[in-house]
């Protein structure tokens, strides 16, 4: 999580969205009073060896007018993931509402896919489609972190599917650029066989669960269930609903069917 005073942003962090990197690269536009929090030992270690500040006014920082006079002091401690809600609470109002307020999001889908790796993948002993009936909290947490709607709702939302377009359009120079140099956490989920459509063939009811456990979102951001995402345009029946059996991918149907979900 950054506030950077000299942009007037403030970074709320969600989960597994790349978010490290975009948070060493915008530290390197803060000045002495911005606020940085801690983040992994490793990635600390990186962000030092180029030379970028590190963590700094996480404490129950005191705030100060233009004129130096203190007229604020946070009740708490910012954190790595600090949620909006509880970092609306410890930053002044006059800096809340002025700043730009921004996040990275990602399709859930995608999002669990990179969480069960993170944690271990296979050898924690639990296969993709257990991990996420066993760990449903984990669907929900990005939603707590960054709301999208309600009071603590943020400014922008930057896309992971095209973040570096994104970041470009928030006009910070040098920003995008020294994003894509960077590499944090970067290689913890294997290249093959990790694919959303890959992965959802092999485990259709995760994508069912995720499906149900994240379709706020799902619904806000337009994000797509990748077991309905078709070669061809959708036959309605005579019910008015979706007649998907001819328009699944192969490797769908054959998902769908080695676990007893049905195909039409």
């Amino acid at each position: 999580m950054i506030i950077c005073h000299p942009l007037k942003l403030i970074f709320i962090k969600t989960k597994k969205v790349g978010g490290t990197s975009f948070e060493i690269a915008l530290s390197s536009l803060c000045d002495d009073d911005s606020v940085i929090t801690p983040i992994s030992p490793g990635d600390e270690a990186l962000r030092q060896a180029i030379g970028i500040p590190g963590p700094q006014n996480c404490a129950s920082p005191v705030w100060r007018d233009k004129g130096g006079k203190e007229y604020w002091q946070s009740s708490g401690i910012f954190f790595n993931h600090i949620s909006a809600p509880r970092a609306k609470k410890l930053i002044p109002p006059d800096v809340w509402n002025s700043y730009r307020k921004i996040t990275i999001w990602r399709d859930p889908f995608d999002v669990a896919i990179s969480r069960y790796y993170w944690q271990g993948g296979p050898a924690i002993g639990m296969n993709f489609g257990e991990f996420v009936d066993r760990h449903r909290g984990f669907l929900r947490e990005n939603a707590k972190i960054a709301p999208f709607t309600g009071e603590a709702a943020l400014d922008d939302y930057l896309r992971y599917e095209s973040i570096a377009e994104h970041i470009e359009e928030l006009q910070v120079p040098g920003l995008r650029e020294l994003f894509q140099a960077l590499s944090a956490k970067g290689n913890i989920r294997p290249k093959q066989g990790t694919s959303v459509a890959e992965t959802y063939a092999m485990f259709p009811k995760a994508a069912a669960i995720i499906a149900e456990e994240c379709r706020d979102e799902i619904d806000f951001f337009g994000y797509q269930n990748p077991l309905f995402r078709r070669m061809s345009p959708t036959r309605l029946t005579k019910k008015g609903q979706n007649s998907c059996l001819s328009s699944y991918f192969p490797w769908q149907q054959a998902g769908l069917a080695a676990h007893g979900l049905p195909i039409s």
